[in-house]
């Protein structure tokens, strides 16, 4: 039943209670969430395919709508925005058809980007593949697309044994091999520890920028974000995809391949808010894996994340 007021745990559980409409209708709403639930694209314990549905879960205790909030970190008033958000749902999946899924998700996605802001529930990280391309597909032919990846990877890896074509360690190979990314207009924050020297490679001959965790420790988030935005300073637009294992593993657990030294919860909640300045034009949260997050605080963190973007960061268009 639907009612004018409802109790939390009542009703569907949508992204923040927002209506759940066609995507036909996506046209009169700020921000569109799509769910794309999958984990064929993982190498490692799966379970990424829970996630846009647990996300939906924990959302409902927050809303976007131009309520007046107290920062008591800084002794500051905070206006959130007020937006119209709308759920579609999630993507259908073929299992056993990743590259059908990805041309599914670059259409539904390019749609979207016509007219509103695509919010995306992954998944593994290989779904970012086709939400990047639905972006630039769904902009201007001269649109300048940039990418912000928040990781614990550098996800720039070549086919690994019977994985997809394309799997969540290589889609920005992939997207850069094929033209839709040029790496100078990349920028990842958060890799760490030792990585295969083949992969580093292809990452600096590619320009792509680095910041790793032990940078953001030494130098601050703020002053990080800052030279991002200088760096991405020539792109039209800007997408950002934010894998939930930039987060360090004591505050997340919940996701298929955590590692220690990472970014802490906190300082990307900051990274969040300081995306204001810069031409954000879709965003996809990906890898959170409910099978691990025994407590929910993984959840908790995803949803903190997305919430400070829409309420304090997003621009309407």
């Amino acid at each position: 039943m639907k009612h004018t007021e409802e109790y939390l745990y009542c009703g569907i559980p949508t992204f923040m209670a927002s209506p759940f409409v066609e995507l036909r209708e996506v046209k009169h709403f700020d921000v569109v969430v799509l769910g794309i639930p999958t984990d064929y694209g993982a190498s490692f314990r799966l379970g990424a395919k829970y996630a846009p549905r647990m996300i939906r879960e924990y959302s409902l205790w927050d809303r976007v709508d131009g309520q007046l909030y107290y920062n008591l970190d800084t002794n500051k008033e905070m206006k959130s925005n007020n937006l119209k958000i709308c759920d579609i749902g999630d993507i259908n999946i073929w299992p056993t058809n990743p590259q059908r899924n990805q041309k599914e998700i670059i259409n539904v996605i390019s749609s979207i980007c016509k007219t509103s802001f695509p919010l995306i529930l992954g998944g593994d990280h290989s779904v970012t593949y086709g939400n990047f391309i639905g972006c630039v597909k769904g902009l201007p032919g001269n649109a300048k697309v940039g990418l912000i990846h928040f990781d614990a990877h550098l996800d720039t890896e070549d086919q690994y044994l019977t994985m997809p074509d394309v799997w969540h360690g290589n889609p920005f190979r992939k997207l850069i091999q094929e033209g839709y990314l040029m790496g100078k207009h990349m920028v990842t924050i958060g890799p760490r520890d030792i990585v295969n020297k083949k992969w580093f490679d292809f990452t600096k001959q590619n320009g792509i920028n680095l910041f790793t965790s032990q940078q953001v420790y030494h130098q601050g988030i703020e002053k990080i974000m800052g030279r991002v935005a200088v760096l991405l300073k020539n792109c039209s637009h800007i997408f950002v995809t934010l894998d939930i294992d930039c987060i360090d593993i004591s505050q997340v657990s919940g996701t298929g391949t955590p590692k220690q030294g990472g970014v802490l919860a906190q300082d990307l909640i900051i990274a969040m808010r300081k995306l204001k300045v810069m031409p954000i034009i879709g965003m996809d949260i990906v890898e959170l894996n409910p099978k691990y997050d025994t407590s929910g605080a993984t959840t908790i963190i995803a949803c903190d994340l997305l919430f400070n973007f829409l309420a304090f960061s997003f621009r309407k268009k």
